[in-house]
């Protein structure tokens, strides 16, 4: 055991932890859909989910110009309010152009198409869809129910110095009622199946389909697919090879995933006191996690007895 940990800090003392935003932009057919997050969390799989299914329900309302799916992931729950912004007749950039919010979006409008932004720490890609489906439906009327809203802040410990701040953005009671509603045609899209992640010729596959992530062993002798598990949302995903995966539940607890056929899976939990993904090293049946801030915070996952351990002898 003590080897391996020596072998673990050894190696991670040679690579230093940078950090950048990343930006991840994608194109399909009339939709563009751009994302700003921290690491590789699920909401970047959400986008590109909720990309394919608007275009198709573009398609089904015969919508043809442009819509625009803008999310700026706050990853560190920076504000203590979500913000959505349903526009018609602007499809640019907006939030993008000021990622701290701290304006009141003076970009001009660019005259076409619409858009529905998002700044949150979490989205759903049901509630999504039906955003989009109802900025079309009420295209005329979207731009009247825009308001200031006042986002407070969450985690900034100078945040009583600070003024209220305040933005654009739909209003809340508009945003309750499309969250509460119901849609047909939404539910009629979502049955299509959405590959997330694939594996050749044999591994863990991850699948969206009808509000679930699904989780398959893709079987390269019989041309079959397993099932393995299923979850409505997570956190992130983590390949410890191509027959297992890590999949966080949030930032505490965890799922461990062999390609197995449906059986119990029980959440585990793991205190590493971290909102970015973790590091995994595989050794056979222990599986190591380490902090990407902190290379002395290790735990080990003995994935035969499904145990953290994280003190050492």
């Amino acid at each position: 055991m003590k080897s391996i940990i020596i072998v673990l800090l050894f190696f991670s003392s040679i690579n230093a932890f940078a950090h950048k935003d990343k930006l991840v932009s994608e194109t399909y057919g009339n939709v563009k859909t751009v994302i700003m997050t921290g690491f590789n969390y699920l909401d970047i799989d959400k986008i590109k989910i909720i990309g394919q299914l608007t275009k198709e329900l573009s398609n089904r309302l015969k919508y043809r110009d442009t819509i625009l799916i803008e999310y700026i992931h706050d990853y560190t729950n920076k504000y203590s309010d979500d913000l959505y912004l349903l526009e018609y007749n602007n499809s640019n950039y907006k939030l993008l152009e000021d990622s701290s919010i701290k304006s009141n979006y003076t970009i001009k409008s660019n005259g076409k198409g619409l858009s529905v932004r998002m700044y949150a720490d979490n989205i759903n890609i049901v509630d999504v869809l039906k955003h989009v489906e109802f900025t079309i439906l009420n295209k005329e009327k979207t731009n009247s129910y825009l308001t200031q809203k006042n986002i407070g802040y969450n985690v900034l410990e100078d945040k009583a110095l600070l003024s209220p701040l305040f933005v654009q953005a739909t209003d809340d009671k508009v945003i309750k009622k499309i969250f509460a509603s119901t849609s047909e045609i939404v539910n009629e899209i979502i049955q299509e199946r959405i590959l997330v992640n694939g594996q050749e010729p044999y591994g863990l596959e991850i699948y969206w389909q009808n509000g679930k992530f699904i989780f398959e062993y893709n079987n390269t002798l019989d041309n079959s697919k397993d099932f393995v598990f299923e979850l409505e949302d997570y956190y992130y995903h983590l390949y410890v090879n191509q027959n297992s995966i890590v999949v966080f539940a949030d930032k505490n607890s965890f799922y461990y995933l062999d390609g197995k056929k449906a059986n119990e899976k029980r959440q585990v939990a793991l205190e590493m006191r971290t909102f970015a993904p973790i590091r995994v090293m595989n050794f056979g049946d222990k599986i190591l996690f380490q902090s990407p801030w902190n290379y002395s915070n290790i735990n080990i996952f003995l994935t035969k007895k499904n145990k953290v351990i994280s003190k050492f002898e």
